[in-house]
């Protein structure tokens, strides 16, 4: 398993038992597809309030987020900001920024109480 989607395990995990997570995303239906440099896309589901990982390629998301591995693992890891990496250019987003910065939030969450 790649270490992006070693993360990605270990944030859905924290996410479906944390009740702040479940406040942030309640009727927050969003599909947040990832296209990442040199690595194996994958998209979150968001829907009825949980949060699903799925590899491959959504016909239809919400929101795409391009970049490369070592920027979507330092975002997920917390070593890079997001909107840090979006004012440089190494992160594009496509669709409704308030969605990006619900995501980021909900990530800022995870990570939390991960710790």
């Amino acid at each position: 398993m790649s270490e992006i989607m070693s993360l990605l395990k270990k944030i859905e995990e924290v996410a479906a038992k944390s009740e702040d997570v479940e406040a942030e995303i309640e009727g927050w239906d969003r599909i947040l597809q990832f296209v990442i440099e040199d690595a194996q896309p994958f998209y979150i589901e968001v829907k009825d309030g949980k949060f699903k990982i799925h590899e491959g390629t959504h016909e239809n998301p919400d929101l795409t987020f391009e970049t490369n591995k070592e920027t979507i693992t330092g975002i997920l890891s917390g070593e890079i900001d997001a909107t840090s990496a979006y004012m440089s250019g190494d992160l594009k987003i496509t669709g409704a920024l308030p969605d990006a910065v619900k995501f980021r939030t909900i990530i800022e969450i995870v990570r939390d109480e991960m710790e």
